[in-house]
């Protein structure tokens, strides 16, 4: 995907992108060897052929795939997915209210999930150590809500790592709405007894774990699991058909959407 990408390019828009790519202009490559563009000016030519120049020598460390990330901005950081999902750390928390002191941080590769817990092994520390090889965190919604409150509670747990935020990536593959409900359009399966467990529920599990109910955590803990661990089959699901339906015009495979509210239409 990447070196199909021209965004990074001054003066490059998503029509301008497609422009080129119907010009012919398909890889950086091509654009390397073309010496002349329709409606581009010799020297916009050479600018751009000297960032792409430039693009390939940040590929080769993790200090330019930051870059990189940076330049393409929070909406298009996707576009280098088969360049920093090399280790992925797949995270989710949760809160003793909306906003509030974080109670579970869960962390996963896409096949296990570890679970802190607040009073227990939650500390910058253990997080930093979770994530010390992440090439990447992968989160739902943790632009606005899961790493500015790790930001606030650990300041120096998080690495500088790219982001990808799987809530505006569906938004942009046409998926609305909260995780649980494009879950489910999309065929993606949580155990039976989590499926009516929301983020309401999570606060008052830790609540009640607080005044001493046995199960309540094992509870939070399981659904902030599922949470994580259901990440990567949404990534691999939308993020092909995303590219696909970009780049080459393909429909969207689950045709509808899902409304914020939670009806599905057309």
């Amino acid at each position: 995907m990447l070196r199909q990408t021209f965004l990074f390019l001054p003066g490059v828009s998503e029509r301008t992108e497609k422009r080129l790519w119907s010009l012919g202009i398909a890889t950086w490559d091509h654009l390397l060897e073309a010496s002349a563009l329709p409606g581009v000016s010799r020297e916009r030519l050479s600018f751009w052929k000297a960032r792409i120049r430039y693009a390939e020598t940040l590929l080769r460390s993790p200090d330019g795939l930051r870059s990189l990330a940076r330049q393409l901005g929070t909406r298009y950081t996707w576009r280098l997915a088969r360049e920093i999902l090399r280790e992925p750390r797949f995270l989710d928390i949760e809160t003793t209210e909306y906003r509030g002191d974080i109670t579970v941080v869960g962390v996963g590769d896409g096949d296990y999930c570890l679970a802190l817990v607040k009073g227990r092994s939650l500390d910058a520390i253990a997080l930093q150590r979770l994530l010390a090889d992440a090439s990447c965190i992968v989160t739902f919604n943790g632009s606005s809500f899961d790493l500015p409150i790790l930001y606030r509670q650990f300041p120096r747990a998080l690495p500088d790592v790219p982001h990808l935020d799987m809530r505006h990536l569906c938004a942009q593959a046409g998926l609305h709405g909260g995780l649980k409900r494009i879950e489910e359009h999309l065929g993606i399966r949580r155990a039976d007894a989590l499926r009516d467990v929301d983020g309401v529920d999570a606060i008052l599990l830790w609540h009640r774990h607080a005044l001493g109910d046995a199960d309540a955590l094992s509870r939070l803990v399981e659904y902030n699991s599922a949470d994580v661990l259901n990440l990567q089959p949404l990534l691999e699901k939308v993020l092909p058909a995303l590219w696909r339906h970009v780049r080459y015009g393909e429909a969207l495979p689950w045709g509808c959407y899902v409304a914020v509210r939670g009806e599905a239409g057309c």
